[in-house]
């Protein structure tokens, strides 16, 4: 064979293979682009479906947070509120309840006055159920005392100043305090409520 011819040959086949090899890099690049643009998408698909996915579940925490914050400032002022609405009944009852004192101090000069500590002393030695009582009264209403007589009870003059008296056996044992504070301390709580009913 012809070396010229040979040569042609082999060239024309180096052509085809270079076109050929060519042709299979480019081809398999192609591929390869492809695949990596695929893998990139996919890769970006997930990482926003992530970042969605967190951003959801922040903004859900988000949104548990600020409900919770809610309810705990709601919580804390509706106590506030009924603190204050408390504190100002509170007030006022104490108010109503000092005129009340007042009142009662003022009943000591009263013309009832004696009607009432003879029932107290009566009271009191229903309650003490001794045979004997000693019956201890204010200094302030020693002229009153004076006038009464209940049957074996001693009078006995005492340093407190509230209206009323105090009942005791003559041992002392057995004591029934039946002066206006000790009355008010026993009914304090019906009053009160019947006072908070009927103001608010």
């Amino acid at each position: 064979m012809d070396k010229s011819l040979y040569s042609k040959v082999k060239i024309e086949d180096a052509e085809e293979i270079t076109m050929r090899i060519i042709e299979d890099a480019s081809s398999q690049a192609d591929s390869l682009l492809e695949s990596a643009k695929k893998e990139r998408s996919r890769i970006l698909e997930e990482a926003n479906q992530e970042a969605e996915s967190k951003k959801k579940e922040i903004l859900k925490k988000s949104d548990v947070e600020i409900e919770k914050m809610k309810q705990k400032i709601f919580s804390t002022l509706n106590l506030e509120k009924k603190k204050l609405f408390l504190e100002e009944k509170g007030r006022f009852m104490e108010s109503i309840l000092e005129k009340v004192r007042a009142m009662a101090m003022e009943f000591r000069k009263g013309p009832g006055y004696k009607e009432f500590l003879e029932k107290a002393i009566l009271e009191g030695i229903k309650v003490v159920a001794e045979k004997e009582v000693e019956v201890l009264y204010s200094a302030l209403d020693e002229k009153i005392i004076k006038d009464i007589s209940v049957a074996n009870a001693r009078f006995k003059k005492s340093d407190f100043k509230d209206i009323g008296i105090i009942v005791q056996s003559n041992d002392s044992r057995l004591i029934f305090d039946n002066t206006f504070s000790a009355r008010f301390k026993r009914m304090h709580e019906d009053i009160y409520m019947d006072l908070l009913k009927g103001v608010f």
